[in-house]
């Protein structure tokens, strides 16, 4: 009987647990680096404006003016004066947050950051790409020394190339 009265005063009598939080079906991750009073990851449930951000992580002033709109995986370098640059975020944090590396624009360190994926392989990448030019198809990368069907296989889900979205396709099998 004390048991179930300890139980019962916890407030689990007949009640199921509550829900977890909703959170956006996509979220879109914007970073914030710089002169932001509040720098740091902020998500947003649609693309935001540079000017949402700025206001989110209160930049300093003045604001821009610009209805520019950021997609997920953008980082904002804000500079004391009001000045802005807009890039991406690195590979690791990318990778963290769900997202997708962009093949013809990450770096040595982004490569890295993919499974399997070592510094020589990763130089090998960015050689290859610097000698013939962006990949015009991710399974192009078998051409790299050192990828093969298995690797590639690995590295895919992780993976996109301009224009293709920021969302890795990830395999439910």
């Amino acid at each position: 009987m004390a048991l179930f009265s300890l139980w019962a005063w916890r407030g689990n009598f007949g009640r199921p647990p509550s829900p977890p939080p909703a959170r956006p079906i996509n979220p879109v991750f914007v970073e914030v680096t710089g002169a932001a009073v509040h720098p740091g990851v902020y998500e947003f449930s649609a693309p935001p404006t540079l000017l949402e951000v700025w206001r989110k992580a209160r930049g300093p002033e003045p604001a821009p003016e610009a209805d520019l709109k950021l997609s997920s995986g953008s980082r904002v370098d804000l500079a004391g004066d009001g000045r802005y640059t807009i890039g991406r975020m690195n590979g690791p944090r990318l990778m963290t947050l769900g997202l997708a590396l962009d093949l013809n624009q990450a770096t040595l360190e982004d490569l890295e950051a993919l499974p399997g994926i070592g510094p020589a392989l990763a130089g090998r990448i960015v050689d290859y790409r610097q000698r013939h030019g962006p990949f015009k198809n991710i399974d192009d990368l078998e051409n790299v020394s050192g990828i093969g069907p298995k690797k590639l296989a690995l590295m895919k889900p992780y993976l996109i190339l301009d224009g293709q979205g920021g969302e890795p396709q990830m395999d439910t099998d």
